[in-house]
């Protein structure tokens, strides 16, 4: 089958020509939205933690605010990191956001935190057998806490205040066996509470070793 019957066959489109630059790299164009692909198969969830917890005021190392530990035998492909204040005070404040993928490790205390559908599927309470389990405040072993995205700052009040939303697009994958740790970093550590979370996408797919 010529090129152009198979194209034919497969977008039910005319003939399309390919075009290669100097370096004879194919040139295309992409006509869907880049993360449309990996959503329409329907596997892509959000999970925030439950309990306000005050920021740590130095760099992450065995405290998680959220813990997310793949126990399935998919890549967890993280597309998002997120964060948000609930309370603050009228005083300088600033939080940065923080993440790291463990090694293999133990299955933390399910806290059963719910994972939302990114595609209008029910959600999920996961157990302590589920593909993915969430926990709370968990305690992990250090290994590469790195900051994403830009600090926020305000002068709040006891309202909801600043929070952003910073994406991955694959950069974190977290294979079978390991978590995804985020926590929220401040300049203060009272009067004030945050929330943090993840989405993904479950993949068939493994690891180069």
């Amino acid at each position: 089958m010529s090129m152009p019957t198979l194209l034919k066959a497969l977008f039910g489109t005319g003939e399309v020509s390919l075009t290669a630059n100097q370096q004879s790299q194919q040139l295309v164009a992409q006509g869907n939205p880049s993360y449309m692909e990996t959503r329409r198969r329907g596997d892509a969830w959000t999970c925030k933690t439950v309990t306000p917890a005050t920021a740590l005021v130095t760099i992450p190392t065995t405290t998680a605010h959220l813990e997310i530990y793949n126990n399935g035998s998919r890549l967890m492909v993280v597309s998002d990191l997120y964060m948000w204040r609930l309370l603050g005070t009228a005083v300088g404040q600033s939080e940065s956001l923080w993440a790291m993928i463990t090694t293999a490790k133990a299955i933390p205390t399910n806290d059963a935190l719910v994972l939302y559908s990114l595609s209008g599927k029910a959600l999920i309470t996961p157990t302590a057998t589920s593909e993915i389990v969430t926990s709370e405040d968990s305690t992990v072993i250090a290994n590469g806490w790195q900051p994403w995205g830009f600090p926020s700052a305000s002068l709040g009040t006891t309202t909801p205040g600043t929070g952003q939303s910073v994406p991955i697009d694959g950069k974190l994958i977290v294979p079978p066996g390991c978590s995804l740790c985020v926590a929220v970093v401040g300049n203060l550590n009272t009067a004030s509470s945050m929330h943090c979370g993840a989405s993904w996408d479950m993949v068939a797919a493994t690891q180069a070793s």
